[in-house]
């Protein structure tokens, strides 16, 4: 997003999410974990969805995963995206979901429960984004 001067705007400086884009632009995926519970969720908030504990930080995540559900959009917010393409919630192994891109494959090729792996690519704004390709793809 650009800021009011017309740059991009630095995202790490975000009070609850900095540190997991701040991660995300050195290549690491990583979800808040309740620190009392054990939970891991996402999107990050002030306390943790299930025993609202605010004593959570970031770990980090393996990025391992499986396509829970999936979309296909063939008509873009804006023109800063190609379509089509193929949005997805995808249940990462750690017990929390990341609404995100399927890269790397023809979306008439994806499918629900089909093994995805976390990938960085660059967003319509020029900073990187997790995405998730099929396993194999993906290394």
């Amino acid at each position: 997003m650009e800021g009011p001067t017309g740059e991009l705007e630095d995202r790490s400086l975000r009070p609850l999410t900095g540190e997991f884009w701040a991660a995300v632009n050195r290549g690491e995926l990583v979800r808040p974990v309740c620190n009392d519970c054990g939970q891991s969720f996402f999107v990050p908030q002030f306390a943790c969805p299930r025993c609202q504990s605010t004593n959570w930080d970031y770990q980090p995540s393996i990025g391992r995963g499986r396509v829970y559900s999936h979309t296909t959009v063939h008509r873009p917010p804006t023109a800063a995206f190609t379509a089509p393409y193929v949005m997805a919630d995808v249940d990462v192994e750690e017990g929390w979901h990341l609404l995100t891109w399927i890269v790397d494959c023809e979306p008439d090729h994806v499918e629900i429960g089909m093994p995805v792996r976390v990938r960085f690519v660059n967003g319509p704004d020029g900073h990187p984004l997790p995405a998730f390709a099929p396993a194999e793809a993906a290394r």
